[in-house]
């Protein structure tokens, strides 16, 4: 990895992300047990604060699995090449995804009808910027 896009600042990046955005876990205790709940590996707390800090470098694969399955990002997320800041559309369409779940079965159709719409736009939109 580049000195600018380490694992421990790309992990820090998506900690703070979580942090900023009020999503759990916000310790790395929570996270420890956020991990070992979703049935990953035992990690401890200090582990978890030792990789964020780059105290300890290059975590076995299973690790990296657990991390990135917990901030709902690919694994190649931590690799050479892949952006160093998560992406802030993420934290948007998670809370478009909660709010939904309040509606009415119809209200749901209602508003998946109105991303389709302005998918069909925006496609259109891209496609006459590209002609030439």
């Amino acid at each position: 990895m580049t000195d600018d896009q380490t694992f421990a600042t790309k992990l820090s990046a998506l900690i703070d992300a979580a942090r900023a955005n009020g999503e759990a876990p916000h310790s790395y205790r929570e996270m420890s047990s956020a991990i070992e709940a979703a049935g990953g590996p035992a990690m401890s707390s200090a582990y978890i604060q030792q990789l964020a800090t780059g105290k300890r470098i290059n975590p076995k694969i299973h690790y990296v699995e657990a991390l990135a399955k917990l901030f709902s990002v690919p694994v190649t997320y931590f690799f050479d090449g892949v952006q160093a800041e998560p992406e802030p559309a993420r934290g948007e369409a998670k809370l478009m995804a909660m709010r939904a779940q309040e509606l009415s079965p119809e209200g749901r159709r209602q508003v998946m009808d109105l991303l389709d719409l302005v998918e069909r736009y925006e496609r259109a939109e891209r496609h006459k910027t590209e002609e030439p």
